[in-house]
């Protein structure tokens, strides 16, 4: 656990010194993130050629707004959320095809079975129930009972005694919530987050 924590507060010296312009951190940065990152976007692009062109873009993206990664968190998470993004904003550009882009959701999930995308969901998932946790009473009890137990709105709205236009209203609010939240926290809403928080 220690050495974990030592990692991270590293890392994340890291990239307070890229926000400063150091081309050291940058270099370091690369040098430790390049190799994790492209078996993660070639396992959604399928291609070797395109998947280091995404990697690279990640890159020069991440230097050009380097005065952004002052108070970076969660270093890990906040790359992959990038590399999410911009893979799949790509594929959306040469297909209007959405099945192919179904299809592609589906591999992230079945690759997310790796240790470090467990890790990244895990990160998200807890920044998501610290989120929760700020929700008034009823609307988190809502938001419990649907995304913890799975219940349908008509299901939660019996079971409450309320309406299901209540119970539509009230989540609402909290995905909204836990969006903005969200969005503080990494400044990004990945792929990953994107299905935490998605309809079941």
């Amino acid at each position: 656990m220690g050495k974990s924590i030592h990692r991270l507060i590293n890392e994340a010296e890291l990239f307070s010194g890229l926000a400063k312009g150091d081309e050291r951190c940058f270099d370091a940065i690369y040098n430790h993130y390049s190799n994790r990152l492209f078996p993660f976007v070639d396992k959604m692009v399928r291609s070797r050629n395109l998947a280091e062109e995404i990697v690279q873009d990640i890159f020069v993206q991440l230097w050009i707004n380097r005065h952004l990664l002052e108070n970076v968190q969660y270093p890990t998470a906040y790359l992959f959320n990038i590399a999410a993004n911009k893979t799949l904003t790509y594929l959306k550009k040469i297909s209007n095809n959405q099945k192919l882009v179904d299809k592609i959701s589906a591999g992230y999930l079945d690759y997310s079975n790796d240790t470090e995308e467990q890790l990244i969901l895990k990160e998200s998932a807890k920044i998501i129930e610290m989120a929760v946790a700020q929700l008034p009473q009823q609307r988190r009890l809502i938001w419990e009972l649907s995304r913890n137990e799975g219940l349908t709105h008509q299901q939660i709205a019996d079971k409450l005694g309320i309406s299901t236009s209540t119970v539509n209203n009230q989540l609402g609010h909290a995905m909204q919530h836990v969006r903005t939240f969200m969005n503080n926290r990494t400044g990004l809403l990945s792929l990953s987050i994107f299905i935490l928080l998605s309809d079941r």
